[in-house]
């Protein structure tokens, strides 16, 4: 078995961030967040990987907040939804609800309840709006 050097961890680290905003960034994709503050660090997330050039496009991601999704119509049809919540109690409470409501309304919906914890797991952190002091370091460890 070929051990990893640190940069190519770090490297392996940074490809693994950039397709999980990508995917976020897609056109037919929702996700799903717990508060204001996740979809400000999200955004965060967009703007500074674009900036230093980690990302060719700087798309919006469609991102609303869990209480959004209780009280307001949402359409998902033909939508993927990610859903991306804290990896506390309350978080992944947050997202059972999150799940039973969408598929109650739109069983045919497709969900994604795994690249919000990708994203967590991968920077070494448990909530959303925590993600974006590790990608910095990541950047700054490149240099």
């Amino acid at each position: 078995m070929v051990k990893l050097d640190e940069g190519s961890k770090l490297e392996n680290t940074r490809k693994s961030l950039e397709q999980i905003i990508k995917a976020m960034q897609e056109e037919n994709v929702i996700v799903i967040v717990e508060g204001q503050h996740d979809v400000n660090a999200i955004g965060k997330a967009v703007e500074d990987l674009y900036l230093i050039g980690r990302l060719k496009s700087n798309t919006h991601i469609n991102t609303i907040t869990f209480d959004r999704l209780l009280y307001n119509h949402i359409d998902f049809s033909g939508k993927k939804i990610i859903i991306a919540m804290d990896s506390d109690r309350k978080g992944k409470e947050k997202k059972e609800k999150a799940i039973s409501l969408i598929r109650e309304k739109y069983p045919e919906a497709k969900i994604d309840d795994t690249t919000g914890e990708r994203l967590l797991k991968i920077l070494g952190v448990n909530c959303i709006e925590g993600i974006n002091g590790p990608i910095k370091e990541l950047e700054e460890a490149k240099r």
